[in-house]
């Protein structure tokens, strides 16, 4: 009976069933057991490990293998990126235990969710629409903070551009680097002379497919630091260096010597003040000393996006806010205390029922009584009074039971549907999100109402 929102992409899909303990129906009547709104049963993704030890014994002479071997040969296909992979599940970290995780709503989820609400005039199980939070991470926001008197050794540090942040500082320096070093530089390239030599192999990234060089020439130790820091920072040193390929082919010695053929010179800053540098290590320390302090801060507490989160690089970190987020998911007491606040200051109220399960609706409850009303609408009144947690249709049924051996007809009757409407837009009968009524004098223990800008609100007992 209530109007249906056409549904968006880009907002949560309401589809609740927390209602009163005596609206509820054995698992086999209730269309929603099991659902799509129960994220206790989603599955998180796996962890992929390292590869086997295999790869990790291996250095970059010991893939040789001319034309003839069997793996890499001049067009050999690169593994995937370690960086489409989750990370390996780092041990926990001493830290942790002292610091708090508190999901905040986004607004941009709070205020059209709000709108959506109140133009269906039910009431909704603040809990399970805490849980919709919850479940993208487009429409909340992760505090985390160390609490007051924690030592001061415990500190934060975050990058300034992307707002990830980390626990220690030499993994968000990194970071910065290899996500933010090309805001800062402004890369130039010149035709050169090829490089002259006999050379009779080169080195390929196992991962990227990418050439870096004869082992042997001057510019391969620049060549491979440039592409772990850009590319693969994620990784330590050695453990990228294990998939550097030594590869014997003519073929691919010729294609390096054209790439060589264009230098790569690093210019930072503008006008008289450009600082110009021809070898990625200069460049890196010039990066360090003069755009990382600006880059990362510190600080005992930040709060960052939950898209964000999704993405850390820093792996002790993401898996401590997963675990705090499926708890809070569990249990959204946190955040439910938050959204009520929020959402009675954009004109929704809120109630409790007699078995302490708060609920959100546009409509505030105001309890009618039968006798002062005109026949249909004390004929509806009753009827939910005598059955609290009927739906809508048993309710029709109820009171015009269909004609025997007559069609069923298609759209319920229309005075008693009119009746309905109007007790539910009042307030006088609660239409629950899975279609459930209850009249609010059996149902509604205590109501806080709308306070919308910032204006007091006041309880009022059912």
């Amino acid at each position: 009976m209530t109007e249906t929102p056409t549904e968006n992409a880009e907002q949560p899909v309401i589809d609740l069933n927390f209602v009163p303990s005596w609206a509820r129906k054995p698992a086999a009547d209730n269309k929603y057991e099991g659902g799509q709104g129960d994220d206790s049963r989603r599955r998180e993704p796996r962890d992929f490990r390292d590869r086997d030890s295999r790869d990790r014994r291996r250095g970059p002479g010991d893939r040789g293998g001319g034309q003839g071997g069997r793996g890499r040969s001049g067009g050999g296909r690169p593994d995937a990126p370690p960086a489409a992979r989750e990370p390996r599940e780092e041990p926990a970290d001493p830290r942790l235990s002292n610091l708090e995780v508190t999901f905040l709503p986004e607004r941009r989820g709070l205020a059209p969710l709000a709108h959506r609400l109140a133009r269906s005039v039910r009431a909704f199980s603040l809990f399970e629409v805490s849980a919709l939070f919850l479940s993208k991470p487009e429409f909340y926001a992760v505090k985390l903070a160390f609490p007051d008197g924690s030592p001061d050794a415990l500190t934060l540090h975050q990058c300034a551009e992307c707002r990830a942040v980390f626990l220690d500082r030499e993994p968000a320096a990194v970071h910065a680097f290899a996500r933010h070093f090309e805001k800062f530089c402004r890369k130039e390239e010149k035709e050169m002379e090829p490089p002259k030599g006999n050379f009779v192999c080169v080195a390929r990234c196992g991962w990227s497919g990418a050439l870096l060089g004869p082992p042997n020439h001057h510019g391969f130790n620049d060549r491979v630091m440039e592409l772990h820091r850009t590319k693969f920072a994620h990784l330590a040193f050695e453990t990228y260096r294990q998939k550097i390929e030594t590869v014997h082919d003519a073929a691919l010695i010729e294609k390096w010597k054209d790439e060589m053929r264009r230098q790569v010179t690093y210019h930072f800053g503008e006008g008289e003040g450009t600082k110009s540098f021809t070898r990625f290590a200069d460049a890196e320390t010039w990066f360090r000393e003069h755009c990382l302090p600006g880059l990362i801060r510190e600080g005992e507490h930040f709060v960052i996006p939950g898209a964000t989160v999704e993405v850390l690089d820093d792996g002790r970190l993401k898996k401590h806010v997963h675990d705090a987020r499926q708890q809070e998911a569990r249990f959204p007491l946190k955040l439910s205390i938050t959204l009520r606040l929020a959402f009675r200051h954009l004109g929704m109220h809120t109630f409790k029922t007699g078995d302490g399960h708060t609920f959100i609706t546009a409509v505030a409850p105001s309890a009618m009584d039968p006798t002062h009303a005109i026949a249909g609408i004390r004929e509806v009144l009753d009827f939910v009074t005598a059955k609290p947690g009927c739906t809508v249709q048993e309710m029709f049924t109820g009171l015009r039971p269909p004609v025997p051996d007559a069609p069923a007809p298609a759209e319920p009757p229309a005075d008693v549907a009119t009746q309905l409407r109007w007790l539910v837009e009042k307030g006088h009968v609660i239409e629950f999100s899975d279609g459930r009524l209850a009249v609010p004098c059996e149902t509604v223990s205590r109501i806080q109402v709308a306070r919308p800008q910032g204006r007091g609100g006041r309880d009022r007992r059912g």
